[in-house]
């Protein structure tokens, strides 16, 4: 597998870098480290600077963390003896165990696949990747997987202060390296068998061998450091097997962090033939084929995807799909739905199928919008087909939220919706039914004072139509 990022389904790309306490050494947003071949420099430390080991103490893994100063922990907390258990070794900020000690039942069991869906296979060109075993449907589950490693994207580091800028930078991947391999020391034989046998695209950077693998082969995660808005918010999951997927601007996989079971989980975006290769997308798919290419090239990697082979008939279509979503995603549909709109949508459902897209929330909201276009038409079957879609985009947040839960019963009651029939009805007289209808549930749900926050923490605010 030949891939080096360490982005998630929104493809940042922000580089790995520790947290340095040192006033004169660059804040870890601004630290990008090196790829390629790099010199080593000498990062001998100077006379009177004391040089702070690595020290730790064992607690109680049932209790919480300790305040301060970094914690390692494993997931589950209190393992069992039974060698096949996964088990994540974690490296976490105070506060991210007390964020999961919350959740009941901590940790959910993992789902289980009754048939095997994938196996490990060398892939021409790209070393090895997963293969399917057989045929899958869109929005089956392939497979639900602990990470082998969470950890932090860095660690607190004091940097003398006459270091140059290569000096900090070797000095921060040595240190970052020391305190990733205490979790790689607390791994059973076979998961740390597992990670070291994964990819490693940094060796010849100055990365250690452990810090390669988690920049080669790191998955965002997020959701563990509620009320932090900084780059610390955001950790490195390294998977066995998820993150044996190789890449493809047009994927046909997307995993979904399920935080109850401490798991990804695998769905296919689309039909996938039996043989066919499993694909993920590591870089930002909406960009030109020539940007892709270029953050690509470093790890010696070309895609040769249908979109990257085709680029004069892919790169406009993926500009008009990036277009249209940046106007639509997020809003209020009932405020905004019209013929034209859902005349659009129908035009971009069509590029999106066709760039192989479905993995990208683009398209759940494009789905969602031509539902309640239906709905809006009075077409409940028309409704219920796009309904049946959004069902299975497992991998989408979106998808557990209660308006779109209701939507997807089964006999969904179409007609009580504020959207039934608008577009058909609205101002014809005779026919105020399902207009006022609609106003009414409006004004319901704005409540007495004409406001109210809606989900998302957007707000709303009804003005009456006056008559």
């Amino acid at each position: 597998m030949k891939r080096g990022f360490l982005n998630g389904s929104k493809a940042k790309s922000r580089p790995l870098g520790p947290i340095s306490t040192s006033e004169p050494a660059p804040l870890p947003r601004h630290i990008k480290f090196p790829i390629g071949k790099q010199d080593k420099v000498d990062i001998s430390l100077p006379d009177g600077f004391a040089d702070p080991k690595l020290q730790y103490k064992e607690c109680d893994p049932r209790g919480g963390s300790t305040p301060g100063v970094m914690n390692y922990t494993s997931i589950p907390f209190v393992t069992s003896s039974d060698d096949d258990e996964q088990v994540s070794e974690c490296l976490f900020y105070p506060g991210s165990k007390e964020v999961l000690m919350q959740i009941p039942n901590f940790p959910h069991p993992i789902l289980r696949v009754e048939t095997p869906a994938f196996r490990v296979a060398d892939v021409s060109g790209k070393g090895l990747g997963l293969v399917s075993m057989r045929a899958l449907k869109m929005g089956d589950l392939i497979l639900d997987e602990r990470p082998l490693f969470v950890c932090t994207r860095g660690v607190p580091v004091l940097v003398p202060s006459t270091f140059t800028q290569d000096q900090i930078i070797q000095y921060h991947l040595q240190k970052l390296e020391e305190h990733y391999q205490l979790s790689i020391s607390r791994m059973r034989p076979k998961a740390k068998t597992a990670y070291m046998a994964l990819s490693n695209c940094h060796k010849e950077d100055r990365s250690g061998p452990i810090v390669g693998i988690v920049r080669t082969n790191g998955l965002a995660l997020q959701g563990l450091r509620p009320g932090v808005e900084d780059e610390t918010n955001e950790y490195s999951a390294i998977c066995k097997d998820i993150s044996r997927l190789n890449h493809s601007c047009s994927p046909n996989t997307a995993p979904r962090f399920h935080k109850p079971s401490f798991s990804y989980r695998l769905y296919a975006v689309r039909d996938i033939a039996e043989g066919e290769e499993l694909t993920y997308q590591y870089t930002d798919v909406m960009q030109s084929a020539a940007k892709r290419q270029a953050e690509l090239k470093p790890y010696d990697f070309v895609c040769a995807c249908p979109a990257c082979k085709d680029p004069s008939t892919s790169d406009p279509r993926r500009v008009s799909v990036a277009k249209f979503w940046a106007a639509n995603s997020g809003m209020l549909t009932f405020s905004f739905l019209n013929d034209t709109l859902f005349a659009k949508c129908r035009k971009q459902i069509e590029l999106i199928i066709g760039e192989g897209l479905e993995h990208h929330p683009v398209y759940f909201d494009v789905v969602r919008l031509l539902m309640e276009g239906c709905i809006a038409y009075g077409d409940a079957q028309g409704a219920s087909e796009w309904a049946a879609k959004l069902d299975k985009c497992h991998w989408d947040e979106n998808r557990n939220n209660k308006d779109v839960l209701e939507l997807l019963k089964s006999g969904p009651p179409y007609e009580e919706h504020p959207l039934w029939r608008t577009l058909i009805d609205a101002g014809v007289p005779g026919q105020p039914k399902n207009m006022t209808q609609m106003l009414k549930q409006l004004a319901e749900l704005a409540g007495p004072g004409g406001s109210t926050m809606v989900p998302g923490g957007a707000g709303m605010i009804f003005h009456p139509r006056m008559t």
